[in-house]
């Protein structure tokens, strides 16, 4: 890192290098109170000095740091945020209620998540800022209006990543107090996975991204979907027992019949053929179905990305986040995020090929 150390007096170049940086927690940014371990070094080319640093630490840790951890405190003296008031998710969810931003890409991230994954649920948007002075006042309305809403199980408040500033409106004392007493179960899902607010601590449960918060909520409507399953083939079963049964007392009423020969045997082949045509259709029904799964199930996996990633290949990811797939989209020194089957690289472009014959 290259950057500069002032004060209200003077300014001095200062650079640290990876091998002291990769450890911290937190990245420092323009503004920061900061305290260091620096030695005093030459630039020989250009006779500039500069100071090597060798560690750096909030200094005090940052008023707003400082309030954060005071708020915290005092919450948690409060008991707002002890494991024992918290909820687990309703067993049954059809309608959840999501609180965010209309602009933010959280919304979309949730609303394409539960779409994918639990195409069943039904979302109920509930607007409101997510940043800004006012954001606390709307977040807490439109938590409560969600609350209201008697249709709803659950209630989503998401809002993507950012620095301790922007989640600040997360860490409203009044917001907080909203959360631990709602009346149904709160999902909070702020920032990254590093990103902890205290929002998140006082919810019911808490997710490390917004995505991860619908994934919440999808794994519970899938375990709803398997329990639907497995009664689906408990009743198959005992159809099954039933038809038999009925089949034998069938048999046992058709010897006790009194009738001419040959309009029984008629009537037996009659039940016979019907017998043996039910079964078809359902044994040709049941294979069609099987045969179908099996495709899909080869499809997904086929489409998967995590299963091309498993084969070796990766995916170049520029500052945006978007995909990189020309050479000519990115200079010489932009950073890409490498990802891989496990874990990601950060990597920096050394040179680029514009030859296209390379594919």
């Amino acid at each position: 890192w290259y950057f500069a150390l002032r004060d209200a007096h003077a300014s001095v170049r200062a650079v640290m290098f990876r091998g002291r940086s990769v450890g911290l927690d937190w990245l420092p940014k323009e503004g920061d109170q900061v305290e260091v371990s620096a030695v005093l070094t030459l630039y020989e080319p250009r006779g500039d000095f500069q100071l090597r640093v060798e560690s750096i630490s909030r200094s005090g840790q940052g008023a707003l740091y400082e309030s954060f951890l005071a708020r915290k405190e005092k919450l948690s003296k409060e008991g707002l945020f002890d494991a024992a008031r918290k909820r687990p998710l309703p067993s049954a969810v059809t309608r959840v209620g999501l609180v965010t931003s209309m602009s933010a890409a959280a919304l979309r991230d949730v609303v394409v998540t539960l779409t994918r994954l639990a195409p069943r649920l039904q979302i109920r948007l509930f607007p409101s800022p997510v940043q800004g002075a006012d954001a606390p006042a709307r977040l807490i309305q439109s938590l409560r209006l969600a609350q209201a809403d008697p249709d709803l199980e659950v209630v989503l408040l998401v809002r993507g990543g950012g620095s301790l500033e922007d989640l600040w409106a997360f860490n409203d004392e009044d917001l907080v107090r909203a959360i631990a007493g709602a009346q149904k179960v709160v999902v909070v899902g702020v920032g990254h996975e590093t990103d902890i607010t205290l929002a998140d601590l006082a919810a019911d449960v808490r997710a490390a991204t917004p995505t991860a918060a619908a994934q919440e909520i999808a794994l519970q409507d899938r375990g709803r979907a398997e329990a639907l399953a497995d009664a689906g083939r408990l009743m198959s079963h005992a159809m099954s027992q039933h038809w038999a049964a009925a089949q034998q007392q069938l048999d046992l009423l058709a010897q006790s019949l009194r009738s001419p020969r040959e309009q029984w045997q008629l009537r037996q082949q009659r039940f016979f053929a019907l017998s043996a045509t039910m079964k078809a259709l359902f044994q040709a029904g049941l294979q069609q179905r099987i045969s179908r799964a099996a495709a899909l199930g080869s499809t997904l996996l086929a489409l998967n990305p995590e299963a091309i990633l498993r084969r070796g290949y990766a995916i170049a990811l520029d500052a945006s986040g978007q995909a990189v797939t020309r050479a000519d989209a990115v200079g010489v020194g932009d950073g890409l995020q490498i990802r891989l089957s496990k874990g990601q690289l950060a990597v920096r472009v050394q040179s680029r090929d514009l030859d296209e014959s390379t594919g």
